[in-house]
């Protein structure tokens, strides 16, 4: 059973536009909500998805400043406030356990010192990206963001590194990377609303059964994230500087191995599942109804690999650039991408030396050693679609396209 046709792009993936990386094209973000939605924490007016859950701006500021300060609260009432837009202000702790209830994930905070920049360097950072955008020809110069505001403003903020111990501090140049990365990654997170309610709301058709519903709704799912990954790639600095057929040759090869690392984000330790946008867990035994169960248990002992890390936000950023530009057979010019590459790699370098953390030491080469697991998860992958193709589960056309299922 295929996935649903109206998901998948109007052209195949040979005939997406690099040009659209200019911002005029409708990203694949979340669509403007039609109707009032509340916080899942107090019940006030929803503004967003923050650290993975639907919450209001006063939830996600307590939420951020809770977790970065290490803050210990205390209940005077019992242990079992029930929070509201009343209660949120007289009892902290409950507050803080109802955010982890409703699915807040620590680890989604982003590390704060990448953004406190004083008034006058945001200025000056202002000033230099408008010189950047009027500069043509130049391979260095990145199109600054078509969005209203600074990456800097989407990002949280931390008092900036200094030299310690020797470690050199992440370089302004590197900041705006990791600021940009990690804005894009939010934005290209969550698949619309609309196309989340379509897929909720599927039913089996007269002659499916329930493998087979399964089976379609997480492939209806893989596409709508596999088109976010490209979103996401198309927006990165560097990528616009490659081959047409580079970029399509990239973009086939590593959107399975990006969607691993996108369900570790997603990854929910107390179920040992997955948890996709449409807020419905998956497990192993759904991915073994959905005829998937080749490659589940490798992918949630990658998921708990990753949570127990405690990798951040700005981590997985960083890692899916690295992976986007990764050596593939093919490549008409490898050298330029191995180049792009290295920037990315001398910048998770510098982040993970300047973030504190136990084992600090040891983390750099256990991420680098993630990039390995992903090649064996991603040809998993593709093992695992051939034996799909096998068993007469035919997958949607896009995805059978950008993973060479017909090759």
């Amino acid at each position: 059973v295929s996935g649903r046709e109206d998901l998948s792009p109007p052209s195949s993936l040979n005939g997406y536009s690099a040009d659209s990386c200019d911002g005029s094209k409708k990203k694949k973000g979340p669509a403007a909500r039609q109707q009032e939605e509340l916080c899942l924490v107090c019940g006030d007016r929803a503004s967003g998805y923050h650290y993975n859950a639907l919450t209001c701006e006063g939830c996600k500021g307590f939420f951020r400043r809770s977790i970065t300060k290490n803050a210990v609260y205390q209940c005077k009432y019992g242990n079992n406030c029930e929070i509201d837009m009343y209660m949120r202000r007289k009892c902290q702790e409950c507050r803080l356990k109802k955010c982890l209830t409703v699915g807040m994930r620590p680890e989604c905070v982003v590390p704060e010192y990448q953004c406190a920049v004083k008034r006058k360097e945001k200025k000056a950072q202002k000033d230099k990206d408008k010189h950047v955008s009027t500069t043509n020809g130049s391979p260095e110069a990145i199109k600054p963001d078509p969005e209203p505001h600074r990456v800097s403003d989407h990002v949280e903020s931390e008092p900036k590194i200094v030299m310690t111990n020797g470690i050199k501090p992440v370089s302004p140049e590197q900041e705006e990377l990791i600021h940009r990365l990690v804005y894009f990654q939010n934005e290209y997170e969550h698949p619309s609303e609309e196309d989340i309610r379509r897929i909720v709301s599927n039913t089996p058709n007269d002659d499916e059964e329930q493998s087979d519903l399964r089976f379609r709704h997480i492939t209806e799912i893989t596409i709508l994230t596999v088109q976010l990954i490209v979103e996401f790639a198309k927006r990165l600095p560097g990528f616009d500087k490659l081959l047409r057929e580079d970029q399509i040759a990239l973009l086939k090869a590593c959107s399975s191995e990006v969607m691993m690392l996108r369900m570790a984000r997603r990854y929910d330790a107390q179920s040992d599942s997955i948890v996709f946008a449409n807020n419905q867990p998956y497990t192993r035994d759904s991915y073994n109804m959905a005829g998937m169960g080749e490659v589940v248990e490798d992918l949630l002992r990658f998921c708990r690999q990753m949570y127990n890390m405690k990798v951040d936000n700005a981590e997985y950023a960083l890692l899916t650039a690295i992976v986007i530009f990764s050596e593939r057979p093919s490549l008409v010019e490898g050298w330029k991408v191995e180049k792009i590459q290295e920037i990315y790699l001398e910048a998770l370098k510098s982040y993970v030396d300047n973030r504190t953390r136990p084992k600090s030491p040891t983390i750099f080469a256990k991420l680098l050693s993630v990039l390995t697991e992903l090649r064996t998860l991603g040809n998993q992958n593709s093992e695992m679609c051939f034996s799909l193709k096998l068993k007469n589960k035919k997958l949607p056309p896009f995805l059978a396209e950008i993973w060479d299922v017909n090759a």
